[in-house]
């Protein structure tokens, strides 16, 4: 197949991190693929550094000419069979160039439970431009087109997220990535991991942080993430004298060695798509509390490979963490039944099997309807 991934976003997060995975894993099964994001993007740097076939695109707004111009010479001249793209405005623009080049697939990816906009140009893109849709839920898929009047043309796959078990299995010791961190061997180490917004909600968090302490003396929280809750987050650690307790990591791309040096990952989000983090912790043999929202449910087996808790319910928060430091047995049983399940579930090669079966599907079903070349 010829497949082109495109995206505009400019940092890196769970949706590059699918696109990029995705990419080379389908390059590296004799697929053409190429890659288009905006210059200085994280995801076109990665993927230049891997090989994969790229240019750059802006997407900057509604009529970006070169952007529209890009996408479809390129199209044109590889023949692509498949676009497959995030953000409304990349379907707006490079969508409509890849189906004016005559590219018969063209599936838009949502990776968070927002619903469609019911306005003319979401109808519009989402029925004549687009072929189908990816979803990485079944949250995700509800919420999408929930309320509303139309619905997207052709079918929405659910398709959720996959991970390399072996980036865990390789990680750095425990002793050693705690050393590095200058945290005490002996302390209970409590990790989050993702963006620093009000979706994500590490503020629950750090405001559980006192009480949390209170109950385990050697606490030690990891937040690793950057974004717009930052300054916010400090002035709240400070406020509830946590200094000492909570660190910021910012961004790490050392995911795997952080979830090595941790006792347990708290996911507090109000909103999710998929749960990479959560997924991550559990294939690394961590028991996970999470809140019962959106995917989450998909995701941890409650009371079995980790505790849902209501959003925003700080006390039960608590409770389920210091009922995982303070009984390490639970812990390790709870861990290594959601390690199990991630090895089981979670593995990229089956997931990257099933969208490589889509994609064959949805071309050979497109270019074998009547009036296509």
């Amino acid at each position: 197949m010829r497949i082109l991934f495109a995206t505009s976003i400019r940092t890196w997060g769970g949706g590059e991190e699918w696109m990029l995975a995705n990419a080379r894993g389908l390059a590296n099964r004799g697929h053409e693929v190429s890659l288009t994001a905006p210059a200085g993007s994280a995801v076109l740097q990665r993927s230049r550094a891997a090989g994969l076939r790229c240019f750059q695109a802006p997407f900057r707004a509604d009529l970006d000419l070169q952007s529209f111009a890009r996408v479809h010479r390129h199209c044109m001249h590889h023949r692509i069979q498949a676009m497959v793209l995030n953000m409304d405005r990349v379907l707006r623009v490079g969508g409509t160039a890849a189906r004016l080049a005559g590219v018969p697939v063209v599936l838009p990816r949502r990776g968070s439970e927002f619903p469609l906009k019911d306005g003319l140009l979401y109808r519009w893109t989402y029925r004549r431009i687009a072929t189908g849709m990816l979803v990485n839920s079944q949250a995700t898929a509800r919420t999408l087109v929930r309320n509303l009047a139309w619905r997207p043309a052709g079918r929405v796959h659910v398709l959720p997220n996959g991970l390399d078990p072996a980036r865990f299995d390789g990680a750095r010791s425990r002793d050693s990535v705690r050393d590095d961190l200058a945290i005490d061997p002996h302390a209970r180490v409590v990790l989050a991991v993702g963006e620093l917004t009000a979706r994500k909600n590490a503020a629950l968090l750090v405001d559980a942080a006192p009480a949390i302490a209170a109950a385990v003396p050697n606490l030690c929280i990891l937040i690793a993430g950057a974004g717009a809750e930052e300054e916010r987050l400090r002035r709240r650690i400070r406020d509830n004298g946590m200094e000492a307790r909570i660190r910021l990591l910012g961004f790490r791309d050392d995911v795997p060695d952080l979830l090595a040096a941790a006792d347990l990952l708290v996911h507090p989000a109000r909103v999710e798509g998929f749960g990479y983090a959560v997924a991550e912790a559990m294939a690394a043999g961590l028991p996970v509390v999470a809140t019962n929202a959106s995917s989450l449910p998909e995701l941890v087996d409650d009371g079995v490979t980790g505790v849902l808790f209501p959003p925003e319910d700080r006390g039960a928060l608590e409770g389920a963490v210091i009922d995982y430091l303070n009984d390490p047995e639970k812990a390790a049983a709870h861990g290594a039944a959601g390690r199990a399940r991630a090895h089981r579930e979670f593995r990229l090669d089956r997931r990257l099997s099933e969208l490589e079966e889509l994609l064959e599907r949805e071309i050979a079903d497109a270019e074998g309807a009547p009036g296509s070349d």
